[in-house]
């Protein structure tokens, strides 16, 4: 394995040497990444949108496909499924703690997706053979649930593991597509990829039971968002040599 990774290192720099003005190089890089998500399917009942931020590891070979490992992590505020909490709920819609004040209770989205992809740039626009439309298909896991925070610990229902009773802890095997442009600098500096994706979870509730239903939800869902995404890459590739002509 290590045999293997120090292999492609040495091709990925001898290939460097290079220009990658007008040649296919091999480039290894990481990237940090920013988005949108706009939920559809089963995820737009219970969800709204969301930000996302998250990782990679990418790899391009000479013949321009590309190869990537990622993971992202996704939040947001807007929660639709507002049933959780009925049961301890008035019918003005307060939670009473237990000092006889309204609880404050934080309800918001979080979870996370990691994915294997593989993709191709086509070389159609750009600066030089290397950046284009980046096309790519990926295969992972997709989680997400309520997060719920009880501010002053005032509602008993949701103390230690009670609280997995009212989250929707939900996860299962997804699926990604991207199209975007795809930009690897002539200087290195400006390496970035802009496009949309699109997220299909194939999941499932993994909680054993609703307290607020008493039942436990063995539905399948699907879970789709699409995604808005930025993304800013790090290569590893050497800093191509400066030419010097003498007449």
């Amino acid at each position: 394995m290590i045999a293997t990774i120090i292999a492609l290192f040495a091709c990925q720099f001898v290939q460097a040497q290079r220009n990658i003005r007008d040649s296919n190089i091999v480039i290894t890089a990481i990237g940090a990444q920013a988005g949108l998500n706009v939920p559809a399917g089963d995820l737009a009942d219970r969800f709204g949108n969301a930000a996302q931020v998250g990782g990679q590891f990418m790899l391009k070979l000479k013949n321009n496909w590309m190869f990537q490992v990622d993971g992202t992590y996704f939040f947001g505020r807007t929660v639709k499924e507002d049933s959780v909490f009925k049961n301890f709920t008035t019918s003005t819609g307060l939670i009473i703690g237990r000092g006889g004040n309204p609880a404050e209770l934080i309800v918001m989205q979080r979870g996370y997706t990691f994915m294997l992809s593989a993709g191709k740039i086509f070389p159609w626009i750009g600066p030089n053979p290397n950046s284009g439309i980046h096309l790519s298909l990926g295969a992972g896991f997709m989680e997400h649930k309520l997060f719920i925070r009880d501010e002053f610990g005032e509602v008993p229902q949701l103390e230690g593991e009670y609280i997995k009773g009212y989250d929707r802890l939900t996860n299962g095997f997804a699926l990604r597509q991207t199209i975007g442009y795809q930009h690897f600098s002539n200087y290195r500096y400006f390496n970035y990829f802009i496009g949309l994706e699109f997220t299909e979870g194939f999941t499932r509730n993994r909680r054993d039971l609703n307290f607020d239903t008493m039942q436990r939800d063995n539905s399948q869902r699907i879970d789709i968002f699409c995604s808005l995404v930025a993304r800013w890459y790090f290569p590893f590739y050497k800093r191509q040599p400066k030419e010097f002509y003498f007449y």
